[in-house]
């Protein structure tokens, strides 16, 4: 085999490689920068906070049954809605939140595109700053 052949595939295996993980071409940085502008002030508090968050906790959204983190009191429609969290349930929800769960109370849309694909690739890292400390349902 020739060294252009070799090259050639070597090139395209790791474009491919690349493609495989993360197909979207999200950025998990960028991501982690949007939460923290745009969704750190409801839902982030790390043990150490003494002010309650607004919103549940999301690390671990992505597979997990909406309205169902024991530890927040979710709208009726929420804990109603049967969605199974998954990126493109995020994506619309981020999008707006009405129209895929009418009766929910988020009360921020995240209407870039971009912004959107970056945050829920950072939400799919499970990143452990996310995680809230157990609390009563409010």
């Amino acid at each position: 085999m020739r060294i252009s052949q070799l090259a050639a595939i070597v090139a395209g295996l790791a474009a491919a490689s690349a493609a495989l993980a993360d197909p979207t071409g999200a950025d998990v940085a960028r991501g982690a920068a949007v939460f923290k502008a745009q969704c750190a002030a409801c839902h982030l508090q790390k043990a150490t906070d003494t002010s309650p968050p607004i919103g549940p906790q999301l690390n671990g959204v992505i597979g997990r049954k909406a309205g169902s983190w024991d530890h927040f009191k979710y709208t009726d429609a929420m804990r109603k809605s049967g969605l199974t969290w998954n990126a493109k349930l995020l994506d619309q929800y981020l999008e707006n939140p009405y129209s895929l769960v009418p009766g929910a109370a988020m009360g921020l849309l995240v209407p870039v595109e971009k912004n959107r694909a970056d945050v829920i690739a950072y939400l799919a890292t499970n990143p452990e700053d996310l995680k809230q400390k157990e609390r009563a349902p409010q």
